[in-house]
């Protein structure tokens, strides 16, 4: 699978995920948006108010783009295990709000600049808006069960609402983890490999896990297939995380954020912790002295990157990637059906490690 056909894989869902995301946040709240979802109300709604906080901030953000792939997978799989796609569309919102509302929030845990080519949301709109609009977003998703619980049996919407909220409460042990180690608030020069994969299990993993407990859910499958489907998409996660890293350090003229902000956030990865095993004395202490500084200066973050370059931490974390994909497809491809759409599920993982965007 290329870039394009990655793109023309998403396009195929496009409009599915589109309508459901514009269904329960719309570019223009009005009074019946506000009756259907949120009820009887005692006195009135500022509705001008609500746009300007809510709707253009979060549509501003959306109508970048992105690559919508955790939606696109919960399609997917949904196909590949024969459940109803038709029935579960709305569902589709659900995992990309959940994470478009993380990443509103995390660039300003991060003081990131750029997301998706144009300034992150709180330098645009402000942090209160950006922390008020990234959370209503995570709220909204719920929205999708909340309208659609008529159509499964209550053990079933159950089953989901523990799903989505038991993974919502691991994401953000994940950031925490994350957090710590850049602003050494815990041992950062001694991570372990198995603490990394951890981290990026329960804040990259968890939207994946999500769109695949999603899938096997509504598609009546039971708990065997959705723990195993949950692992590989885990999997992927933290293989598209591996190489988020990678291009964080070269990237391509498609890559739509700061070149080198990892540094800057003194952010361990597994290419970073690949060089500190490795290093000699000199080039360990610098190294961590780096990332210790959250510097912007270019000159000091390429003096990072050849330190890791050196060591040839970007090619051993790619390795890593393509290898943790390679077993994770081997355990899971016998439980699938043979189709169309798992043939398409593969190409996917594996296009996830090589891609340049």
């Amino acid at each position: 699978m290329t870039d394009n056909d990655a793109t023309d894989f998403v396009r195929e869902k496009s409009g599915i995920i589109e309508d459901a995301m514009k269904k329960f946040i719309p570019k223009k709240m009005d009074k019946k948006y506000i009756d259907w979802l949120m009820g009887p109300h005692r006195y009135k709604y500022n509705i001008e108010s609500l746009n300007k906080t809510l709707s253009e901030p979060i549509w501003d953000y959306l109508d970048r783009g992105g690559k919508r792939l955790r939606p696109a997978l919960f399609l997917l799989l949904t196909e590949v295990l024969g459940g109803d796609v038709e029935m579960v569309k709305d569902f589709a919102a659900v995992v990309e709000l959940l994470h478009n509302g993380s990443i509103m929030v995390d660039d300003i845990e991060d003081n990131s600049d750029l997301r998706r080519g144009k300034p992150c949301t709180h330098k645009i709109f402000g942090i209160d808006i950006a922390i008020n609009a990234g959370n209503y977003m995570y709220f909204a998703a719920y929205g999708a069960l909340m309208k659609n619980s008529d159509k499964f049996p209550p053990e079933i919407m159950l089953r989901a609402y523990n799903a989505i909220a038991r993974e919502m409460i691991i994401i953000h042990t994940g950031q925490g983890m994350d957090i710590a180690w850049h602003n050494n608030l815990a041992d950062a020069d001694n991570i372990s490999v198995d603490e990394y994969l951890q981290m990026c299990a329960n804040k990259t993993g968890v939207l994946l896990r999500v769109a695949a407990r999603l899938a096997a859910i509504f598609s009546g499958k039971d708990a065997k297939i959705e723990e195993a489907l949950a692992e590989f998409t885990e999997t992927i996660g933290i293989a598209f995380q591996i190489q988020d890293d990678i291009m964080n350090l070269q990237p391509t003229e498609k890559w739509g954020k700061e070149i080198g902000d990892d540094i800057n956030e003194g952010k361990r990865t597994l290419i970073v912790l690949h060089a500190l095993k490795n290093a000699n004395q000199k080039d360990r202490k610098r190294l961590l002295e780096i990332l210790n500084m959250h510097t912007k200066e270019q000159k000091t973050i390429i003096e990072a990157i050849e330190i890791m370059k050196k060591y040839d931490s970007l090619n051993y974390a790619k390795e890593f990637a393509r290898k943790i994909i390679k077993d994770s497809w081997s355990g899971i491809d016998p439980l699938l059906p043979e189709s169309e759409s798992k043939d398409k599920l593969k190409k996917l993982a594996e296009y996830l490690v090589e891609r340049d965007i």
